[in-house]
Formats: structure tokens, sequence, C-alpha cells
């Protein structure tokens, strides 16, 4: 929609502390911000991609997501832009 490509998006690679997995992922679901959610291989156990109105929005949404019982650590990349969307 059009309202979805107004809208910021991020990666956000997420490491988890020893038998977290279910825990975040119940903690991620109820973020309304997460629209999608990866286990991986890797040094990282979990990629979400998350969307938000704006850069300031989307920075506390990750910030929330750090601050969640189990996650270790984050690294988050924003997409600047689509280059292939099939």
């Amino acid at each position: 929609s059009e309202f979805e490509d107004r809208l910021v998006k991020a990666h956000v690679l997420i490491t988890l502390a020893a038998k977290a997995l279910g825990r975040v992922t119940q903690d991620l679901h109820a973020i309304e911000r997460v629209r999608s959610l990866h286990s991986v291989s890797g040094s990282f156990d979990l990629i979400a991609v998350v969307a938000a109105e704006s850069i300031s929005e989307l920075d506390l949404v990750i910030d929330r997501i750090g601050e969640l019982e189990g996650v270790e650590r984050t690294l988050s990349s924003i997409i600047l832009s689509t280059r292939i969307n099939r």
C-alpha cells in the first residue's frame, strides 16, 4: 500500500541468551512495528523486519527490542531502498 511504502524500515539482527527464543519471539510478536521475524544461521539468532512512521519512532522500537529480557545485543540496518521485490 502507499502508506506501507512511506514507512521507514530496518533489519534488526538479534543475538539471544540461551533458551530465550520462545520468550523473545512472544515479546516481539506483541510489538506491532515488527513486521516479520526470521530465525537465521550465523552469528545472530534472529532477524526482525521493523517498520515505523519516522526515524525517531524506529529508534524507539529498536531500543525496546534491545531491552527485552533474553536479547543480548542487536545490530540494525535501515533499508534505504528496495532494489528487487518479487
